[in-house]
């Protein structure tokens, strides 16, 4: 299996080498407040239908969303809070924080996603990818059809296969990749803002991997875990890491959830003693 695995992770690495660059890609969609930031130059409102070059950032704002599509129909969908660039001449793309969603048609070549602490490396594929920087920060990639090679920054062979309905969640000062583990590619299908922002040519695919997913749970072989995980049935779901639960509560791709306290009841009035009875002359 992990010769099989590394077969045809070799093809895709020749098909990429082989691939057209992506030199520019056009703004598809904004929502809200989306900028781009040229090289040495001050940023400026996004407008549907502006090209982005390579060198150029494109940055997204809170409760925003921008869709960019490259000459081969590659798509980069960014959530809020997100800063996005391509290197030209390449199929590099990086993630400087906030997320992702990237659709690379088959025969496209591939392409790869960079962040600080890793790099995916993508063939036909439908991934998305949160990068929280911070102390020490959180990498999360989520596969909904096809597979991508996630690989450690600086720790040369340390790289993992993730397929389709799985989720690897990677603290950003790991020495160490651990395995994936199933995500519920259905509830993200109808929870998660950058899917549902517009039809994807993939969905066919993805939906595949939803079917997959809901016979193995009719049968038994999975069963509901976490929010957004299904695990094994012979596994216990609470050898699921801490972290990799708390990356999942906190998705930065869905509707942003309010973390207040609910407000304590009222206090009801205290009760006034009863007043004695004035006693008969």
């Amino acid at each position: 299996m992990k010769a099989a695995a590394t077969s045809a992770f070799l093809l895709a690495a020749s098909a990429w080498v082989c691939a057209a660059p992506l030199n520019e890609a056009t703004v598809t969609r904004v929502v809200n407040k989306v900028e781009v930031i040229p090289a040495n130059a001050a940023p400026q409102p996004a407008d549907i239908g502006e090209v982005v070059r390579g060198q150029t950032s494109v940055r997204t704002g809170g409760n925003s969303r921008a869709q960019l599509t490259f000459a081969d129909q590659t798509l980069a969908r960014l959530g809020a809070n997100t800063l996005f660039s391509f290197e030209r001449g390449t199929r590099a793309l990086d993630l400087e924080n906030g997320s992702i969603l990237l659709q690379v048609p088959k025969g496209a070549g591939g392409a790869t996603i960079r962040s600080a602490p890793v790099t995916a490396a993508i063939t036909g594929t439908t991934v998305m990818m949160e990068y929280s920087p911070g102390n020490p920060g959180t990498v999360k990639l989520i596969c909904l059809e096809g597979t991508v090679r996630l690989s450690l920054a600086g720790r040369l062979g340390e790289s993992v296969l993730v397929g389709p309905g799985q989720m690897l969640a990677v603290a950003a000062n790991a020495r160490s990749l651990a395995e994936p583990v199933t995500i519920d590619v259905k509830r993200i299908l109808k929870t998660s803002k950058l899917v549902k922002e517009g039809d994807l040519e993939s969905m066919g695919l993805i939906m595949e991997t939803v079917e997959i997913q809901q016979r193995q749970l009719a049968d038994g072989k999975l069963a509901e875990g976490n929010p957004d995980i299904l695990v094994q049935q012979s596994s216990n779901p609470g050898l699921i890491s801490a972290a990799v639960a708390n990356a999942i509560e906190n998705r930065r791709d869905t509707a942003p959830q309010s973390t207040a306290p609910p407000a304590p009841p009222p206090t009801p009035p205290p009760t006034p003693p009863p007043v004695p009875p004035i006693p008969e002359p």
